[in-house]
C-alpha cells in the first residue's frame, strides 16, 4: 500500500469535518480556540496509562493541527510536509520517551503556544499571507514533533498514517457535535 501524503490527510481531515459542520464558518479570529483543542488533545494524551489510546490521542492531536492548517490555508502544509515518519525508533529510545512524557507532553505544549503567539503577535502590517506560512510551518513543526512521540508509544504493527486514517474514518461515521469539538 502507498503512503498517504500529508496534502492527502489534511485535505480529508477538512473534508470530512466540513461534512461533520466543523469549522464551516471559520475566521482567523477563532485560531486561538482552535489551538484550545489541540492543547486538550495533548491533555488527554497525557492522562491516558494505554499506550494505544495515548497514540489515538496524540494521533488526535495530528489530526486538529492538520485541520487547523487547511482552515489557514488550504494544502500549504504539502510545502513544509510531504509525509509522516513510519520507522519507530530503537526500543532504548522508545523507553526513554516513555519514560520522560511529561517532558515531550510540555514540549508539545510549548509548541502549541507558539503558535498562539506567532498568531497573536504578527505585525498588523504584515501580509496575511506571510503569517499563515508562518503558522503552517510552526504547526508542521508541531506535527512532527507529535509523531516522534506517536512513534514510541503506538503498537507494533501500525504506522501513524493508519491510524489517523482510522481516527478520519471514525470521524466520518460520526456525525456533527460528537461531544468533541464545538467549533
Amino acid at each position: 500500500m502507498m503512503t498517504r501524503t500529508i496534502t492527502d490527510l489534511a485535505s480529508d481531515t477538512r473534508s470530512i469535518n466540513h461534512t461533520n459542520g466543523w469549522g464551516t464558518d471559520f475566521t482567523p479570529e477563532q485560531i486561538p480556540t482552535f489551538l484550545a483543542l489541540i492543547h486538550s488533545e495533548i491533555t488527554e494524551a497525557h492522562q491516558e496509562r494505554s499506550r494505544a489510546k495515548r497514540a489515538r490521542e496524540l494521533g488526535d492531536v495530528i489530526v486538529r493541527a492538520l485541520d487547523l492548517c487547511e482552515l489557514i490555508r488550504p494544502g500549504l502544509i504539502g510545502n513544509f510536509l510531504t509525509t509522516l515518519e513510519h520507522r519507530r525508533p530503537p526500543l532504548p529510545t522508545r523507553l526513554r520517551v516513555r519514560w520522560s512524557r511529561n517532558a515531550h507532553e510540555t514540549q508539545l505544549h510549548a509548541l502549541t503556544s507558539a503558535v498562539l503567539e506567532r498568531y497573536r503577535k504578527a505585525p498588523k502590517d504584515q501580509p496575511p499571507e506571510q503569517t499563515a506560512t508562518q503558522l503552517v510551518m510552526d504547526l508542521a513543526a508541531l506535527i512532527v514533533m507529535t509523531n516522534r512521540v506517536l512513534l514510541c508509544e503506538q503498537p507494533r504493527g501500525t504506522t501513524p498514517t493508519d491510524l489517523i486514517s482510522g481516527i478520519l474514518d471514525a470521524n466520518r461515521n460520526r456525525g456533527y457535535r460528537h461531544g468533541g469539538r464545538r467549533c
